[in-house]
């Protein structure tokens, strides 16, 4: 009779030290849905808000040219760093079943490079191109999922201590 007691009391001990360490435990946090916009993150100026134009490409006249346009052959200037940049006129293209010089023939571009196991195509358009229009046609092709204009700055500079 003494063992069918010490046992139940063990097991009560046992019950009590389970609840009070779940007790003592954190409740799991939600995660917090970020503060800020997406739409702002997607929008076509978010590629080129943090540069002010210098130069636009020698094709091109700047009187035609309105203020949301980011044109191939820009030259600029990164308002946080102060280095210069530019925009190369080369489109990163995430697509799915669909061929890279396809798309290149369909918008003059030129095909820079291909990386067929990601799926992953560098396509170059010519000086003067409107990069943020052709972007947006090419949001339009159906197996796109992705496009980057690329923006060029000099990340090679020595540091200097």
């Amino acid at each position: 009779m003494s063992l069918v007691k010490a046992l139940l009391a063990v097991a009560v001990s046992g019950v009590v030290a389970v609840s009070a360490t779940a007790q003592e435990l954190p409740a799991p946090q939600q995660k917090k849905t970020p503060a800020v916009d997406l739409t702002k993150k997607f929008d076509g100026k978010a590629d080129y808000q943090r540069y002010s134009f210098t130069s636009l490409p020698e094709s091109v006249d700047a009187s035609e040219q309105s203020g949301d346009v980011l044109l191939a052959g820009t030259e600029m200037v990164d308002r946080f760093t102060g280095e210069k940049a530019y925009v190369s006129g080369v489109v990163t293209v995430l697509t799915e079943n669909v061929s890279a010089d396809d798309l290149a023939s369909e918008f003059g571009l030129i095909v820079e490079r291909v990386y067929s196991r990601l799926n992953l195509a560098l396509l170059k358009a010519p000086e003067g191109t409107d990069m943020l229009q052709l972007r947006e046609q090419l949001k339009g092709v159906e197996g796109v999922n992705s496009i980057k204009v690329e923006i060029v700055e000099n990340i090679r500079k020595p540091h200097v201590l």
